[in-house]
């Protein structure tokens, strides 16, 4: 744990040689070892959870959004929920007005454990959309008021599901979020010999809505090893940004 019993953060994520980690690139046959490494190498870190941005949720694990009443005649308190369930592993998604769409409380995949899903909220997800977490069974915390509370965030799943170690593999908003809290212990990066020149695509880290500043960030180099076909595993430390 780190300060506040909060989990070790590791973003680990699989990019192009000029950073991005979504694109047409993703489609060539090239990138299979890159995968690959990526796919070892998460396994090999043993995290507890694995954390994402809403919009890559929607992609990798959700089914998509939903869309919710406006108004119902009951509320629902604005209170953290902790849902039954045997399960040690967790996928986290971030999720501020609570769009998510989930057809069960878990997530089972290959290549990843079967999960118990955990949503992050800020006060504005509606008092529908609570209602229907909790019919599903799944866990979710408030973190922030309007914005996302990344730091608190954090904090109670380290406090409330006594996670020790998460994977945070994007999209770039969340990652910058989280790094510019001083919450990244570690940025680990596999880095594939492919680009494809567009400038529309996320990167490893994108500037985030959710952040008061925005400061550059400077790392330290842990390690670099070459893999199969010149893909490059890169592991760093920030070293300038608070907390750290």
């Amino acid at each position: 744990m780190t300060g506040k019993n909060r989990p070790y953060i590791i973003c680990h994520m699989l990019s192009s040689i000029d950073g991005r980690i979504s694109g047409d690139f993703f489609r060539l046959s090239e990138l299979q070892p890159g995968r690959f490494a990526f796919g070892r190498i998460r396994s090999e870190f043993d995290c507890d959870g694995i954390l994402y941005g809403a919009v890559t949720a929607a992609e990798v694990c959700a089914d998509g959004y939903i869309e919710m009443p406006d108004h119902v005649q009951k509320k629902t308190p604005r209170k953290d929920f902790m849902a039954e369930t045997q399960l040690n592993r967790f996928v986290i998604a971030t999720d501020p007005e609570g769009k998510l769409c989930w057809s069960r409380n878990y997530v089972e995949r290959p290549g990843l454990p079967k999960s118990h899903v955990i949503e992050i909220l800020t006060e504005k997800a509606g008092d529908a959309y609570l209602a229907y977490l909790q019919g599903l069974g799944i866990s979710y915390i408030i973190a922030g008021t309007e914005q996302l509370d990344c730091r608190t965030a954090a904090e109670k799943l380290g406090e409330a599901f006594g996670i020790r170690k998460i994977l945070l593999a994007g999209g770039g908003a969340i990652n910058w979020s989280f790094l510019q809290e001083g919450l990244i212990d570690e940025l680990s990066l596999v880095t594939t010999p492919l680009t494809d020149g567009r400038r529309d695509t996320a990167a490893v880290f994108d500037r985030s809505p959710y952040c008061s500043e925005n400061i550059p960030a400077a790392f330290s180099l842990l390690d670099v090893q070459k893999l199969d076909e010149d893909t490059l595993w890169l592991r760093y430390r920030p070293k300038n940004i608070r907390g750290k």
